[in-house]
Order: C-alpha cells, then sequence, then structure tokens
C-alpha cells in the first residue's frame, strides 16, 4: 500500500508541474483532443510570404471558415464536428493570430485581408465554395463576396463586425470612454476579462491551454491593437460593403453579444438584398462555440434550401 501511494503522490506531483508551471505539453495535447472532437486535422500552406496554418476536414462542397479578431481556427472545432458530414472545412489562422506566420510587414485593412484569403484558396485549387465568418471574420467574408461574388455560394455571417452606425456594446462602451479595449490582451488577467466578455456560459478551457492562449495573445499585444485600428479606422465600414454582397446570407447574432451590439442583426440585414437572420437566445458573441449544435444546425438548412433552389432555377434555365 506504501508503495502504491508512493507512486500516486509521485504521478500527482508530476500532473501539478505540467498543469501549473510547464504548461505547454498538456496545452499541445488539448489543442489535439480538440481536433479529434471536431474531426479535423491540421496543416501548413506556403502562400507568398505567409505559412499560413489551417484546419481542415469533412467531406463536400468547400466551406471556408474565418475566425474573430485575437481567435483562431479552434473557434469552429465544435461545429466542424457536425458541418463535417455535409462539408469540407477549411478554417485558416488569420494573419497575425493564432499559428500563422509572415515575413515582413503586412496590410491589415479588411478588403487586404479578403484578397489574402483568396490567394490562398487559389494555392488550395479551391474555385467556388460557401463562406463564413465571426465577427472580424465576417467582415472580411463579406469584403470577399463583394469582390468574388460568382465563387461564394452562399455566406454565413456570425455576429460580424464592421458595422459603424450601431449603438455601443458594453466592451465598446468602455472603449469609447478611454479604457482599455478588451479584444487587445496584455495578460491572463485580460483574456478572462475577455472570456466574460465573448459568453453567456463560458466553455471549459483547461487551465494550462487558457494559459497559453492568454500568453500567446499578450506577446503580441501591440501588433494586435495596430490590426484594429487597421480595420475599425482605414476599412470601409459594412454599411458600405454589405448593399453589393448578392450572394444568399444567413445572419446569425446571440441575444446577449456584449463585443457587437446585436442590434446589428436587423441593421446589417437591412443592407442586404438576400439576407436571412436567426437570433439566438442567451447566447454571446461567439455562437458556434457556445450553441455549436444549434448554430451548425441552422447553416445546414439554409445551405441545403439554398442549393435546392439553385437546382431548380438552373433546370428552367
Amino acid at each position: 500500500m506504501t508503495i502504491w501511494l508512493s507512486v500516486l503522490g509521485i504521478a500527482l506531483a508530476a500532473w501539478a508541474v505540467f498543469w501549473f508551471l510547464w504548461p505547454q505539453p498538456l496545452a499541445r495535447f488539448f489543442m489535439a483532443a480538440e481536433r479529434r472532437q471536431g474531426r479535423v486535422a491540421a496543416c501548413h500552406v506556403r502562400c507568398g510570404n505567409i505559412e499560413w496554418h489551417c484546419l481542415q476536414g469533412g467531406h463536400g462542397e468547400p466551406l471556408v471558415l474565418l475566425h474573430g479578431f485575437n481567435g483562431d481556427a479552434y473557434h469552429f472545432t465544435r461545429v466542424a464536428r457536425r458541418l463535417g458530414k455535409h462539408f469540407r472545412i477549411i478554417a485558416p489562422d488569420l494573419p497575425g493570430f493564432g499559428q500563422t506566420d509572415f515575413e515582413g510587414e503586412l496590410d491589415h485593412r479588411v478588403e487586404a485581408q479578403a484578397e489574402r484569403v483568396l490567394e490562398l484558396l487559389d494555392e488550395l485549387g479551391i474555385e467556388r465554395f460557401y463562406l463564413g465568418g465571426s465577427s472580424m471574420g465576417g467582415y472580411i467574408a463579406c469584403a470577399m463576396a463583394r469582390k468574388a461574388p460568382d465563387r461564394v455560394r452562399a455566406l454565413w455571417l456570425l455576429n460580424p463586425g464592421g458595422l459603424q452606425n450601431v449603438p455601443l456594446s458594453p466592451l465598446f462602451e468602455v472603449v469609447y470612454h478611454g479604457g482599455h479595449n478588451a479584444l487587445v490582451i496584455r495578460d491572463r488577467k485580460d483574456f478572462r476579462r475577455l472570456m466574460d466578455y465573448c459568453f453567456v456560459r463560458p466553455p471549459w478551457l483547461p487551465g494550462p491551454l487558457a494559459r497559453q492562449l492568454a500568453d500567446r495573445a499578450s506577446r503580441h499585444s501591440e501588433r494586435a491593437a495596430k490590426i484594429f485600428d487597421a480595420i475599425r479606422f482605414d476599412s470601409p465600414p459594412l454599411e458600405q460593403l454589405a448593399p453589393e454582397v448578392d450572394v444568399p446570407t444567413l445572419i446569425v447574432w446571440g441575444q446577449a453579444d456584449q463585443v457587437l451590439h446585436p442590434d446589428g442583426l436587423k441593421i446589417l440585414a437591412e443592407c442586404m438584398p438576400q439576407a436571412r437572420t436567426l437570433l439566438l437566445p442567451a447566447t454571446g458573441h461567439l455562437p458556434m462555440v457556445e450553441r455549436p449544435k444549434q448554430t451548425a444546425e441552422a447553416w445546414i438548412s439554409f445551405a441545403e434550401a439554398n442549393a435546392r433552389q439553385q437546382t431548380k432555377e438552373s433546370a428552367r434555365v
């Protein structure tokens, strides 16, 4: 019994060292588990001066998914498990975030980011695709659909950013009055604060992974601030881009979003010629994380209905 207690004590001590003092191996383990759960695999694609990190998986028509500010492709692993039965998922880490690396300086205005994603898809040999985006990623997705409407089969916007004529959210109220922008993470405390802004019911995030993500974001806080300014102040507002996006669009918004005001749902829908909307009650800024089943099912239903309609129109022609 004494020997087994000693072995157990050593095992617990080793686990504590990894959990609290050396979190990187456990963080990698949890990320691998998340990929496995989402049935996606990581890959790297070189395109010009950018080494893209992407998650890919599933079967069917391509569905490109773009994450939000200070996020990464892992924001889509929970919906990827359900979507992968219907679509081939391609979720890149956008340059400046996640594990995508680049050389030199990049233009981070929304239209320049849209052009880079289109170049990545050219490199992957993907001509036509479904396109989804969360927050900043939704803003970029609109810019892509405006630039290349013939390539986008349908558009999926999840609490998209870029609107100017909307009420201030709790997060942007703080920014407006001179407080710290919670989207720019300086330390682990900022990371926890941003999690509180993003969710009504935060998903469980293992301690080592949370610390790893917080530390990665804080190392690049100055770059993140510059990217934020390029998007907010140097890019055309979504009200200007959206009326020219004439593709079938599903806009989903969390009713309790504290990052981007949910009134944006109605405002954006009125700008877009082919928009349908879904407001999710008791849901925050990242519905694909907080309500993956409902969010995925809404998109699958919308995409299938759109595909049937396109087939009927083609048959009539």
